[in-house]
């Protein structure tokens, strides 16, 4: 039935309603023939009465993956290397912020950062470690819509919690140094190409390959 359904969508391209019933139906009992099985039409017309917004709701989860798909083709992210730090500071005056990867931000609440591990300041207020992080590549137009937050869906389907910095060009995604490979298999799972890769993750693994 949702086949039939599907076929009913895509060549009237529009969600089916009740004047289509027959259409689907009778390509229902067609498929049914062709199995040679014998369902009388009225039990067939009643289920699928009492199934179709399951239908609906089906071929809708469908249609909103196969656009994150297309979407996801297009976008590539790069690893960014190294591991990265969260932090409250009291000021920037101890910090070089000409290294790359120095987001700051100023709030009448706080003065945060965000930055490689080994540039962190030894004064801060709080701090939290082990963060990695995702660049979207290029520079992406203020008109398009949704890019952030498409990744941020995958991520959360998989569980995985996100720390985001936007700025001028781009975005960047972090989340936490333990869910990091987890979180670049389910992006690449749906379509995202991530460049680049860790070469302390893969120095580690040469380490214990040799011990």
């Amino acid at each position: 039935m949702y086949e039939a359904y599907r076929e009913r969508y895509l060549s009237i391209h529009k969600y089916p309603d009740p004047k289509h019933d027959d259409e689907i139906l009778l390509s229902v009992m067609e498929k049914i023939e062709q199995a040679e099985i014998w369902i009388p039409y009225g039990e067939v017309e009643k289920h699928y009465r009492s199934i179709r917004q399951n239908l609906r709701k089906r071929l809708t989860r469908e249609l909103v993956k196969r656009k994150m798909e297309q979407n996801a083709e297009a976008i590539a992210l790069q690893v960014i290397e190294g591991s990265f730090s969260v932090c409250k500071v009291e000021d920037y005056g101890g910090i070089d912020l000409s290294r790359p990867f120095c987001f700051t931000a100023v709030t009448d609440e706080e003065k945060s950062l965000v930055c490689l591990t080994d540039v962190v300041p030894e004064e801060t207020i709080s701090r939290a470690d082990g963060w990695r992080c995702f660049r979207i590549c290029g520079e992406l137009d203020f008109s398009l819509i949704g890019i952030l937050t498409r990744i941020s869906k995958v991520l959360a389907q998989n569980e995985i919690g996100i720390f985001a910095v936007s700025t001028f060009n781009t975005d960047y995604i972090l989340t936490k140094e333990a869910d990091f490979y987890k979180a670049r298999n389910a992006l690449k799972s749906v379509g995202y190409k991530v460049q680049g890769y860790d070469k302390s993750y893969e120095r580690r693994l040469e380490d214990c390959g040799n011990h």
